[in-house]
């Protein structure tokens, strides 16, 4: 799995400030991000503001993602329409299990790939498994499965982390 400047982990970019730099100011901060499932592509950023409460933000709009803020081009990014995807939140504590079923460890964080922007996708995560943390790349993963709140990775992947 990749590990630069290119991918940033999810416990990062959880409440980094979301700014447009022509206006100067802060339009609020990232909440949550939405996934599509089978590509790990990242659809948009989930950003909390003041007045408009949760606010979706396609990765389109994003200009970069920087130490200590997302920068895009305008406000006008942001959409009330939040999409009924896959969110990182959700992902955080799901137990990851082979294809069929078998307890490999819990999800710990989640790494996503930022560069470029307008292409994030989810590259991987750390897997906690008794007191190791395991690195797991984000295309050995099959499907999320909500029934068992598990993330499921191919048997071939699985046998090596064993």
């Amino acid at each position: 799995m990749e590990n630069n400047q290119a991918t940033i982990k999810w416990s990062d970019l959880y409440k980094l400030n979301v700014v447009v730099p022509s206006e100067g100011k802060s339009l609020g901060t990232v909440e949550d991000f939405f996934v599509k499932e089978g590509s790990n592509a990242v659809y948009a950023l989930c950003v909390r503001t003041r007045l408009h409460g949760d606010l979706s933000l396609p990765v389109t709009g994003i200009i970069a993602v920087e130490k200590g803020r997302v920068t895009i081009r305008s406000a006008q990014m942001l959409a009330k329409a939040l999409p009924p995807l896959v969110r990182a939140q959700q992902l955080l504590t799901r137990t990851v299990v082979n294809e069929k079923g078998s307890e490999l460890g819990t999800i710990k964080d989640v790494v996503v790939h930022v560069d470029p922007p307008t292409a994030m996708r989810v590259a991987g995560f750390e897997m906690l498994r008794g007191s190791t943390t395991r690195s797991i790349a984000g295309v050995i993963v099959s499907h999320y499965d909500d029934e068992t709140n598990s993330v499921v990775i191919y048997d071939q992947s699985a046998k090596k982390l064993r």
